[in-house]
């Protein structure tokens, strides 16, 4: 008899399901559109996910803008030159967090961490700093996490 290797199939990954936190983010910001727009009686529902780095980073600044917030993303990427055919580094000082607000007064910084994905020592350094200041500094790796945090404050 003739042993034939077995087959190896891939792990299928669990379907998203969309948490709660995110699902109250999508009903608040669908009120505030039919608040901006109130002569269009067919908006598109606002979706979102927290599934990924991108997408999370898209669920904090919206619900901090929905709370009032000073809301601003940073873009820690280099630039790419086409003379020199490489990337030159950004200007940004190194470990500066993904996401920079103020509420109510408070310097909020906000590191999207997602998966496997851990701080740098340079955003060590920036997180011990700004907590030494006073200021409120937060790793968040699920919007329902976040959003817990925040609105504690």
């Amino acid at each position: 008899m003739i042993d034939l290797p077995t087959i190896k199939r891939k792990v299928r990954k669990s379907s998203y399901r969309k948490p709660e936190a995110v699902k109250e983010l999508e009903r608040m910001a669908d009120a505030e559109a039919k608040r901006q727009h109130p002569t269009m009686p067919h908006l598109a529902p606002r979706t979102f996910r927290d599934d990924s780095a991108n997408n999370l980073t898209k669920c904090i600044t919206t619900y901090l803008r929905l709370q009032g917030a000073f809301v601003s993303r940073l873009n820690n990427q280099g630039v790419y030159d086409r003379k020199l055919n490489r990337y030159r580094p950004g200007t940004n000082r190194k470990g500066l967090p993904d996401i920079l607000a103020t509420y109510q007064g408070k310097s909020l910084f906000i590191e999207v961490k997602h998966g496997r994905d851990r701080m740098s020592i340079d955003q060590a350094k920036v997180m011990q700093e700004q907590t030494a200041c006073g200021g409120l500094y937060f790793v968040a790796s699920n919007f329902e996490q976040f959003k817990i945090w925040f609105d504690k404050l």
